[in-house]
């Protein structure tokens, strides 16, 4: 069934390509409209998907169709909430992908996955690009109790998801339910695509560790 949306855009390529060889328009010009053409039917559904879609069930199919990329098995392994498959699923992205900036990233949620806060607030200052440096020195702040450090930081994040995270992550630190569930909803809610599904489920069950603590 996947199958089909591209043969329809394949055979909407061909006649539109014989349309135009039609009205005798020059090569180079038929070559480029079909290059866009199928630029803004085949690969800004799927940018739409994975950086702005607010349907969770549209994203996960997505993820499922694409689970063989590590980044997006990723993705599915924090659905599951099972630590040693997110931690699985990190080690294999470290694996992949060399670029220095994706190994700052994964190498600072490996130790925070693995509860090393330490090494987890060590590797964060060593992330080279913003806002992300930021948003995980925050995290790592409030993970060790020091929600003032955590607070004052926050307010220089980017308006967005980001600044609510953190109020999140600082009242599940201090256990506080109905604040955390506040906070993570306006997370959520001004989230887009596949960061919207990873908060969606870590928030998830961050909420049952603060409900059986």
């Amino acid at each position: 069934m996947r199958l089909l949306p591209f043969i329809y855009i394949f055979i909407f390529g061909v006649v539109l390509t014989v349309a135009l060889l039609f009205i005798e328009l020059p090569f180079y010009l038929i070559y480029s409209v079909i290059i866009v053409v199928y630029i803004v039917l085949l690969v800004l559904p799927l940018m739409y998907t994975v950086y702005k879609s607010n349907n969770l069930k549209k994203i996960e199919r997505f993820l499922e169709r694409n689970k063989r990329k590590p980044i997006f098995a990723y993705a599915l392994a924090v659905k599951t909430g099972n630590r040693e498959e997110i931690i699985g699923a990190i080690q294999t992205i470290l694996t992949k992908y060399k670029q220095p900036y994706m190994q700052e990233v994964y190498k600072t949620n490996l130790a925070l996955f693995e509860n090393n806060i330490s090494l987890f607030e060590q590797l964060a200052k060593q992330i080279s690009k913003e806002p992300l440096h930021t948003y995980y020195i925050a995290y790592s702040k409030a993970l060790k109790g020091n929600f003032e450090g955590a607070h004052s930081l926050k307010g220089k994040l980017p308006a967005g998801w980001m600044p609510y995270a953190i109020d999140a992550i600082i009242a599940k630190e201090k256990g506080d339910l109905s604040a955390f569930r506040l906070a993570a909803e306006e997370s959520i809610h001004l989230a887009r695509g596949v960061q919207k599904f990873n908060l969606v489920y870590s928030f998830e069950w961050m909420g049952k560790e603060i409900e059986i603590n």
